[in-house]
């Protein structure tokens, strides 16, 4: 039904995909907006990644609020997620280049929380990653991907009309995804950094910074 389709979000040519991190930056900010994954995802997986995140924010026992559940009165601290999220990889994303990225050019944050998030989307406070086992929900990672997170992100990318993709996963952020490119016409750069292991993160973030600013 026409009522089920979200209008396609204006002009994604180059979609960015990176892991969320365990460290995030404390505070709020009131009035915090941005473009959002329920502008573009179709209604019936809208509803379907609301329902996932509430399974975990209620597994998790975090309060009930407006980021995980559109349809809560609850309150709590959010700030845009490209500033949220502290870990090494966002460190070497200069706030610049987050500020004048170049049209066309969206980031999406694969979340062990939100599953999906844009990078400009208010969040709060959480402290576990798609590594860790969550019972009785089991690793992160694994849950997301049996419960559908890999069709979603699909979903988003056909409803943008994404031209492409460029996929900065790291390991247990990709297996949570597992499975998303099949079927889709944009094509996939999966970038790797063999062998670095925790060290790729600052060329992780910088390569992130060249796609928003157009270099790359």
């Amino acid at each position: 039904m026409e009522d089920d389709i979200a209008p396609a979000m204006a002009g994604i040519r180059v979609l960015v995909l990176i892991p969320d991190s365990t460290r995030k930056s404390k505070g709020s900010m009131a009035g915090a907006s941005g473009p959002s994954i329920g502008d573009t995802l179709p209604a019936a997986d809208l509803a379907g990644l609301v329902a996932l995140r509430k399974k975990v924010a209620t597994v998790a026992d975090l309060p009930p609020a407006s980021d995980v559940d559109p349809a809560s009165k609850g309150k709590i601290d959010l700030m845009p997620a490209h500033l949220r999220y502290d870990g090494n990889m966002y460190r070497y994303i200069p706030r610049e280049a987050w500020e004048s990225r170049v049209p066309g050019v969206e980031v999406a944050i694969v979340s062990a929380l939100y599953g999906l998030v844009l990078s400009r989307e208010p969040i709060r406070m959480y402290g576990f990653s798609m590594a860790e086992n969550l019972p009785p929900l089991g690793t992160l990672h694994g849950w997301w991907r049996e419960n559908g997170l890999p069709g979603l992100l699909a979903s988003l990318i056909r409803s943008a009309r994404v031209e492409r993709v460029v996929d900065l996963l790291s390991l247990e952020y990709r297996k949570a995804v597992d499975g998303y490119r099949e079927g889709l016409k944009a094509p996939v750069e999966a970038i790797d950094f063999p062998g670095l292991g925790r060290a790729s993160q600052p060329r992780r973030g910088m390569a992130v910074a060249e796609v928003l600013l157009g270099k790359r």
